[in-house]
């Protein structure tokens, strides 16, 4: 694990850049995880929010978690039994800091996030004397910080992903309790799908149809460790449909895991924002 205060960098050059057009940042998204250079190519997809209700608009993404529907920390570990977890979204510009108590940040988050999503992050344990340890969607992979707690609503998961590569599965627990399985397609020899510990990001809706990506995706704070560029942004890592069912348990990716169409409507549809990812090898 990889903490802010390990880092040489100085304020200035941590100092956050705003979101892209969010058709351009989806590309950077999607494209990292497509494995020809015909899915490569496809035009750029519309996004509509799952929560849109005239998605025909074309609304920015909108996929924030419902946190008003969980109950707040604190006392979320006597609300469910099993496996729970915490995240954080954001009020506004979110300073990340190295180490609990300190007074200048070494990075600004935006309220919003490249896909027009509101900035969320995973909560590592509970918070400490107005304080939370959190994962941070960046490089390198396992990048943690510092929060306060009266800058971001807390919310309860009562959930996590684990995706094993070795059997090529992805297992969603809920409550203690597996709720949904899947066989899935996972990153090549020569591009392969990171391990480590990570979270949801983003809930995306893809309203074309035939996207190499299918019909949702799930962004992660998980980042290629062979793709550091594409299309002007970040190897961002996903969980998505495809247009390739065929390549579903194989190796054949760019990172991205890849579920049949019909697995990833489901788990789109229970997944929130937040949500710890687990990737073994």
């Amino acid at each position: 694990m990889t903490s802010l205060n390990t880092y040489p960098w100085g304020a200035d050059t941590l100092a956050v850049m705003r979101h892209r057009a969010l058709l351009v940042a989806v590309a950077v998204v999607m494209s990292a995880c497509s494995a020809t250079v015909a899915h490569e190519a496809e035009p750029l997809p519309d996004v509509a929010s799952p929560h849109s209700v005239a998605p025909e608009r074309m609304l920015p993404v909108r996929a924030t978690p419902e946190p008003d529907d969980r109950p707040r920390f604190p006392g979320f570990a006597e609300t469910y039994e099993g496996d729970v977890a915490l995240a954080a979204m954001a009020k506004g510009e979110l300073e990340v800091f190295a180490s609990r108590g300190e007074r200048e940040p070494l990075l600004v988050l935006p309220y919003e996030n490249m896909l027009g999503s509101t900035t969320v992050l995973g909560v590592i344990g509970a918070p400490v004397d107005g304080w939370a340890e959190v994962r941070l969607a960046m490089r390198p992979n396992g990048t943690t910080g510092w929060i306060r707690i009266d800058a971001v609503d807390l919310f309860v998961v009562p959930g996590r992903i684990v995706v094993d590569l070795s059997d090529r599965s992805l297992v969603y627990y809920q409550n203690g309790s597996e709720a949904f399985r899947a066989q899935i397609a996972i990153g090549s020899d020569r591009s392969p799908t990171p391990t480590g510990e990570f979270y949801v990001t983003d809930s995306v809706t893809l309203t074309r149809p035939g996207t190499p990506w299918g019909p949702h995706a799930l962004g992660l704070s998980a980042r290629s460790t062979h793709i550091t560029e594409f299309n002007g942004g970040d190897g961002i890592i996903a969980i998505h449909g495809t247009s390739n069912p065929a390549s579903i348990g194989h190796n054949v990716s760019l990172g991205c895991v890849r579920l049949h169409n019909d697995m990833i409507t489901r788990l789109h549809a229970l997944v929130p924002m937040g949500t710890p990812v687990e990737i073994r090898a």
